[in-house]
């Protein structure tokens, strides 16, 4: 059993906290914001603060893969998560209305997920929780370039020594860029080039949530409409514009959001059955980021991983963050007991176990965002991105187009989206590709209409 500092209360952090706990390490859980989760439900949505995660509030999803590990790991944890009003929502969308969904995803607000789980640390022994306090620095070894992490010096001048410090302190963690001091490789970065709105709604009495018998994101070609299902009778829509487009402000004004949300028929169904609480949140500065550590060639750092979005953080668009935050989580607890006897020789290892298992979501996010901008880049001159259609991107535009009236193919192109199974393993499923490429043939994959406002009326409706 090891002693570990985890720098950050996050989704990641909780994580894993509760399960590096459950297999007997010592935790000390260090999180900078000092408020608590007070009351139920929509109590907690109104009055948490958590200025250190700039996407608490907005639009979340809580993908297969995420509720997978949670039942492996603490399946009281998603009872409990059901009870406080979360809802399952299933992965192949042909299942919805069938009954109990053979594999489901969670829909909630962030703030009321982030609770239960935050409730669950509180009470889990082996947690020590220190809140309201900030990690300054790291107590380090070092010789020449290797350094060997053995805890961590807090602001208010704590010293917390440990076996393993676990960077869980999200996108902006200062850990690996300013306080470790060692020579890193240059993170692998790619600007998105785009922002988010968000805004959440209640359910008017006596309505309901529109089927999920649809795909919940539509492409306009300037900008992108998301819905998102939530707990206790709440959902949220989501757009998201391109940083240059010089119209994306005026989306702030709520009464600028309603005209538009009422113009486009996807997010309208939605809009029209429920009251807005609150205004519109905003997010900008959305990168996909990796930060590796060392190769074997390059200094040795011992004591020190980090995981969730402190190491690899990928556009919030498809909801990967929470569940590979939710896989390290589960893998660190796992193998925390090997840092003791080899520290330089775990760190090494945890980072090649993140390339097999999280790094094809990296690069399928990548590769999905450099169409993504250029969709927008090209709606943006009012013209529509062209597409050359290499033979993987021609078969999966097929899935996307076949996903909604194929069950086999939307179960697959499902699973994949949840984090069930990889882009490789629904590839190579015969049934899936022999069906999509028998459709396809030799004709032109059909572009998507996208039914909405064009840009010239949606500049009108700004200008209303």
């Amino acid at each position: 059993m090891v002693r570990m500092v985890i720098v950050g209360a996050g989704i990641a952090g909780l994580s894993a906290a509760l399960f590096a706990a459950r297999r007997g390490h010592e935790v000390v859980l260090v999180e900078r914001d000092a408020a608590r989760p007070e009351g139920g439900a929509d109590e907690v949505f109104a009055s948490w603060r958590r200025p250190g995660v700039p996407q608490f509030r907005h639009s979340h999803k809580f993908l297969g893969r995420a509720v997978g590990v949670l039942l492996e790991e603490e399946p009281a944890l998603v009872a409990e998560l059901l009870a406080a009003g979360v809802r399952k929502t299933p992965v192949n969308r042909f299942d919805a209305g069938r009954g109990e969904p053979a594999e489901y995803a969670l829909a909630a607000r962030r703030p009321v997920f982030e609770a239960v789980l935050r409730r669950a640390v509180e009470r889990r022994s082996g947690v020590e929780l220190v809140l309201g306090r900030r990690v300054t620095g790291l107590r380090a070894d070092r010789s020449g370039e290797s350094v060997l992490v053995r805890g961590v010096e807090l602001d208010d001048g704590r010293r917390l020594g440990s076996d393993l410090v676990v960077d869980a302190s999200g996108r902006r963690s200062p850990v690996l860029r300013r306080m470790l001091r060692a020579r890193l490789p240059p993170p692998e970065t790619q600007h998105c080039g785009f922002v988010y709105l968000s805004r959440h709604y209640r359910l008017s009495p006596g309505r309901e949530l529109p089927p999920m018998d649809r795909p919940l994101a539509l492409h306009l070609g300037y900008a992108a409409a998301l819905v998102f299902p939530g707990d206790n009778d709440t959902f949220s829509l989501s757009l998201t514009f391109a940083t240059e487009d010089r119209l994306r402000h005026a989306l702030r004004d709520p009464r600028v959001w309603d005209r538009f949300v009422a113009a486009v028929p996807h997010t309208a169904r939605w809009a029209e059955r429920g009251v807005p609480r609150g205004g519109v949140d905003g997010m900008s500065g959305i990168d996909n980021r990796w930060q590796r550590m060392p190769a074997a060639d390059g200094p040795a750092i011992g004591g020190l991983v980090s995981i969730g979005d402190a190491a690899i953080q990928t556009n919030p668009t498809y909801g990967r963050g929470a569940a590979m935050a939710m896989m390290h989580a589960q893998h660190l607890a796992r193998s925390a007991g090997e840092a003791e006897g080899d520290p330089a020789g775990y760190v090494a290892g945890f980072g090649a176990w993140t390339e097999r298992h999280l790094g094809v979501w990296f690069r399928a996010q990548l590769a999905a965002d450099r169409t993504g901008v250029a969709r927008i880049e090209a709606g943006l001159r009012g013209a529509r991105h062209e597409d050359t259609r290499a033979p993987f991107a021609r078969l999966m535009a097929g899935m996307e187009a076949m996903a909604s009236e194929d069950e086999v193919v939307g179960r697959g192109l499902g699973r994949m989206a949840h984090l069930l199974i990889t882009p490789a393993q629904l590839l190579s499923d015969r049934e899936v590709v022999r069906r999509v490429t028998r459709r396809l043939g030799e004709t032109a994959v059909p572009e998507p209409r996208a039914q909405g406002p064009s840009r010239a009326e949606f500049e009108s409706l700004v200008a209303c």
